[in-house]
């Protein structure tokens, strides 16, 4: 029976198995970062309760003076206290993001150039979804090709995604990378297996359990803020 030939490999299959090897990645990123990560969540918490509370007062002050919302919107915007505040949030979420972004970023392209060099042509998440980086033919990559499509990727983020997104649009399914390094990543089949489908479930569950907690945790600092702000 002959073998049954590949097909372009689709943008959801795609990043299924990218998120595999993130899901890997993480584990050596968070035993290096740990610490780092709880101190900087702690200070970005506080630099979010400061902020609040700045919020909170000149938002009781404007509505104690009869003011209305768009003078309100003015004055936050031109309060150096708030512009201070928003500082050290923004500052806090660099310095909470930076060490295990970097740590990522180091691991990522030892990982992939490894693997998608190697003669698997494909990082542990391709693999379990029967892809494999690839030339134009269908050939193996070489090293400096391997390499050149890692570079490359860092538009595909640096284009808030779009870069990723093209694999979605083109012909044939290739990313803004692919394009730049002259490659294609191929599937066995087309299809998505049921696990890889939960899995992607899965992430979409925890992103809307991280939103919502989010959203909750700032509602919360808020009132919380107002009703200091109306007690003093």
């Amino acid at each position: 029976m002959p073998a049954m030939a590949e097909v372009p490999a689709g943008f959801w299959k795609r990043y299924a198995a990218w998120s595999l090897d993130a899901a890997i990645l993480a584990l050596p990123v968070w035993l290096l970062s740990a610490e780092r990560i709880r101190t900087q969540a702690r200070a970005l918490l506080d630099s979010t309760v400061a902020l609040s509370d700045q919020v909170a007062q000149r938002m009781v002050d404007m509505l104690m003076e009869g003011g209305d919302p768009v003078a309100l919107a003015h004055r936050l915007t031109a309060d150096s206290d708030v512009r201070e505040a928003i500082r050290g949030v923004a500052a806090g979420t660099y310095a909470l993001a930076a060490t295990p972004v970097a740590w990522f970023a180091v691991f990522a392209a030892i990982y992939w150039i490894a693997f998608e060099g190697s003669a698997w042509q494909a990082t542990p998440g391709k693999r379990a979804l029967g892809l494999r980086a690839a030339g134009l033919d269908g050939e193996s990559m070489s090293w400096p090709r391997t390499a050149l499509r890692h570079a490359a990727g860092a538009l595909s983020w640096l284009t808030l995604n779009l870069g990723h997104a093209l694999a979605a649009w083109t012909p044939q399914k290739r990313a803004l990378h692919d394009l730049i390094a002259g490659t294609r990543v191929l599937a066995k089949d087309g299809s998505m297996p049921g696990w890889a489908k939960l899995w992607l479930g899965l992430q979409i569950v925890a992103a809307i359990a991280a939103c919502a907690w989010l959203y909750l945790t700032l509602l919360s600092a808020m009132q919380a803020s107002v009703d200091n702000a109306l007690l003093q």
